[in-house]
């Protein structure tokens, strides 16, 4: 079985800009608060009114910062490929029989930027994510690499049983993406996958307060895997009937 490659490099810097402004100034969800956590000298950000202003103080605070936590950026890239490197071939040799579904052969590369960002996003087009740079446990570090490593391979699976699916679904706010945010760490918490990840894998805080017939959706879809998984149906099943349920809820996800 061909299983690619994940490759730790630094984010380019004009990359980590525009994901820090696009998480400050435009997500819905409020998770510029997760960045003024980790960076509260950031939060002077609000008072410059100039777009250009906005990045140029960006640049310069990365900048800045990078150069004093070189070391430990380099020492934490280096940390985290090594752990990775132990499970790597197990954990994407489970996950393609998990999904039922081969990894493509003109992937080879999968690349993780290492970045200040505490946010993690994913990039389908070129099979890239960021990955924060300071993790105090390494397990929380797997979790990403394995979180974001499902999202590349669903995607695929995705395509393969809904051929004609835009991939402007696969984003937010569609309720593709939110599908695909709620079941990556339902996938993740299968005993399967934790025999190697070995911590139980978290939702996002913002999915808690979601109510699907009486149960917090990621209790919801959670149990609804392992219904599926204990049936032994396939994952391709498994999949319609979760999209079926996400729709027929979709106002809870859209509103």
């Amino acid at each position: 079985m061909f299983l690619p490659n994940v490759k730790f490099t630094n984010i380019p810097l004009a990359t980590e800009v525009d994901l820090l402004h696009g998480f400050l100034f435009k997500s819905k969800w409020g998770w510029g608060k997760y960045i003024i956590k980790k960076h509260p000298k950031i939060k002077k950000i609000y008072s410059l009114k100039n777009k250009q202003k906005q990045v140029n103080f960006l640049k310069r605070y990365i900048t800045v910062f990078k150069k004093a936590n070189l070391e430990t950026i380099e020492k934490n890239k280096q940390r985290y490929e090594k752990e990775w490197r132990k499970i790597e071939n197990d954990f994407l040799r489970l996950l393609s029989e998990i999904m039922e579904i081969d990894w493509p052969l003109n992937k080879r590369i999968i690349k993780a930027m290492v970045s200040i960002n505490p946010i993690c996003p994913r990039f389908l087009n070129n099979w890239s994510f960021s990955i924060f740079y300071n993790y105090k446990k390494i397990s929380d570090a797997m979790e990403v690499i394995m979180h974001e490593c499902c999202h590349f391979l669903y995607f695929k699976k995705w395509k393969e049983i809904f051929p004609y699916a835009k991939k402007t679904t696969f984003e937010y706010p569609h309720i593709g993406w939110h599908l695909s945010e709620i079941l990556a760490p339902a996938i993740l918490n299968d005993p399967r996958i934790q025999k190697i990840l070995r911590k139980k894998a978290a939702f996002y805080k913002e999915y808690q307060s979601l109510i699907i017939h009486q149960k917090k959706a990621p209790r919801y879809f959670e149990l609804l895997y392992k219904e599926y998984r204990n049936k032994k149906c396939t994952f391709r099943a498994f999949l319609k009937k979760a999209y079926c349920e996400i729709k027929n809820n979709e106002k809870v996800f859209l509103r």
